[in-house]
């Protein structure tokens, strides 16, 4: 960290008298000992096991000024020693995380930054004199608390290709099979040819489905069992409708306004979610050609992936096997997670780079040949990186914000919201604008030009995927309906009511948008008009109700705003 960097922070802090999820601060006497000397091991442990962040050493709170008397050389001393692996009569933690230590000079007294980096190793990084059970610790906001059991298994294991979906499961049998569903399956191997599939009846031992004493493995039990939850009945999807924004405290009279709890397989599994979801979404009719079809508020192929990954990518060891898949379905946006972080050292960066990291390669290859419905082409999971990509594109093309991936040391959870096109008012006045039955392009297009004061073909390719020359004659299409009014070569507004406006005005309405208030002078700026010239104009735009203004004549705050 550099001294300009320390200060920006500094200032953060400050403005919100406490330390946060990136810095802790610690005044420190000369000497540290005792609980003084293990909160900062603990603080390193947090950072270590999260995302890295800084300790600095020498500070006060709540004002986050030097402490008269702090020796700075000494406590870098005490903490080299501590993280020293060659010295383990002085060591502190284990393992030792990629730590850089610097002295920095703030309102000209000396304090000590120490840089964590989050480990690259299986961890966790935890205090050694309190063993690794008590010793361990993650970065919750400004404080730091111990990981769970299941937290320490997912950091001792997250570089480690697992193998537990290969372990055959006791007392279970090929009696504890879905006949039909492994002759769909079967019939798949056969038709793609799958070299699985030979003269004798081994094809089960060889796709893995069952290990070599004949039991089920985890992997066949799950994704071809007649019923897994008579072996692992904390393994379903828990699906939550919740009356507000967020999960309703226990004890008020309305916990919950649907659930329902998703057995069976996974295939299953996902089938009962998706119903489930679906009752619980809008719903919009669309007309395309001479028929229609309902439109899923959030398109119905992102929940299936979000469930497909939350099933295939979930942690199904021992700790993790009574941790549910959960749905929570709020007003405005779906949430799932699912048990155990970002498995094989994948990072949360690295989420969009069309790369598959499957925790279980066994499942994940036996649900690539599982049909997903009659009514649904393809496979349950297609495992080839592409799926968070086509997320993306479909929230997209949906007028949707990008899901958003939330990633714990033992949970992922992926975040779609419900604020699009079929947000209530935002529905109604594309209806009015368009009638009822208008595309998502023709509506991502409008709200657009609303919320910017102008669409352009580039804004409406980027925000909806689609190829430039078709929203370039979709633009035009609207305007030829005078929806919306073409002011430049790409430059597309909503069109003003039918009212007669001279050149001037036009320009005047040009420069002005309808979410953002402007001044006379901002308008002037735009148009090369005086103030002067522009009154008279402004007047006459107000008084057709063109344009509206924010306050009175004399006001000096007055600005317009497109009507």
């Amino acid at each position: 960290m550099e001294p300009f960097e320390l200060e920006e922070h500094l200032d953060r802090l400050r403005k919100n008298r406490k330390d946060d999820k990136t810095i802790e601060v610690k005044s420190w006497s000369s000497s540290p000992s005792g609980e003084e000397s293990k909160s900062f091991w603990e603080s390193l442990s947090a950072f270590a096991n999260t995302n890295g962040g800084y300790i600095l050493l020498g500070l006060s709170e709540p004002d986050f000024t030097p402490v008269e008397g702090f020796d700075s050389q000494m406590s870098i001393q005490f903490i080299r020693a501590g993280l020293n692996p060659q010295d383990r009569d002085g060591q502190k933690v284990e393992p030792v995380p990629h730590h850089e230590i610097k002295e920095i000079t703030v309102d000209g007294a000396k304090v000590v930054v120490i840089s964590v980096s989050p480990l690259d190793v299986n961890g966790p990084c935890y205090y050694l004199p309190a063993g690794i059970n008590n010793g361990s610790f993650k970065r919750v906001g400004d404080e730091d608390r111990k990981l769970s059991n299941l937290e320490i298994y997912e950091l001792q294991n997250r570089f480690v290709q697992t193998k537990i979906d290969r372990n055959p499961v006791p007392d279970s049998s090929i009696d504890d099979l879905n006949n039909q569903l492994v002759t769909l399956f079967k019939q798949r191997l056969i038709e793609t040819g799958s070299r699985s599939i030979g003269t004798d009846d081994n094809w089960l031992l060889r796709k893995n489905i069952t290990a070599s004493n004949g039991e089920l493995t985890v992997a066949g039990l799950l994704a071809l069992g007649s019923y897994p939850q008579q072996f692992f009945p904390g393994v379903f999807i828990d699906v939550a409708v919740h009356p507000g924004l967020h999960k309703s405290p226990i004890g008020t009279s309305t916990r919950f306004e649907d659930r329902k709890i998703c057995e069976g397989n996974l295939l299953e599994m996902v089938q009962e979610a998706m119903a489930a979801i679906k009752r619980n979404l809008r719903v919009r009719r669309v007309i395309e050609g001479l028929s229609g079809k309902d439109v899923l508020e959030i398109p119905e192929e992102v929940l299936r992936e979000a469930l497909a990954n939350a099933v295939l990518h979930r942690d199904y060891s021992e700790l993790a096997q009574n941790e549910a898949i959960h749905v929570d379905i709020y007003k405005d946006r779906v949430e799932i997670t699912s048990p155990g972080g970002l498995p094989n050292g994948k990072r949360p960066e690295s989420i969009m780079d069309g790369y598959s990291e499957p925790r279980n390669r066994v499942l994940s290859r036996i649900l690539m040949d599982i049909p997903w419905t009659h009514e649904v082409q393809g496979v349950l999971a297609e495992s080839n990186g592409r799926g968070v990509p086509r997320m993306f594109n479909l929230m997209r093309e949906a007028g949707l914000p990008v899901p958003n991936f939330k990633i714990d040391i033992s949970s992922v959870t992926v975040e779609l919201s419900r604020h699009g096109l079929l947000d209530t008012q935002t529905n109604e006045w594309l209806v009015e604008k368009l009638g009822p039955n208008f595309s998502n392009p023709q509506g991502i297009a409008l709200v657009l030009a609303k919320e910017l004061g102008a669409v352009t073909p580039r804004d409406l390719r980027n925000q909806t995927g689609h190829d430039s020359e078709d929203m370039q004659n979709l633009l035009d299409d609207l305007v030829d309906r005078q929806i919306l009014h073409q002011s430049s070569k790409n430059q597309y507004h909503l069109a003003s009511p039918a009212v007669s406006v001279s050149p001037s005005e036009q320009a005047v309405l040009d420069a002005i948008n309808g979410s953002t208030p402007v001044t006379i002078r901002e308008i002037a700026t735009i148009t090369g008009k005086t103030t002067a010239s522009l009154r008279p104009l402004l007047r006459s735009l107000v008084d057709a109700g063109l344009v509206i203004a924010t306050a009175p004549p004399s006001s000096r705050n007055r600005a317009y705003l497109k009507a």
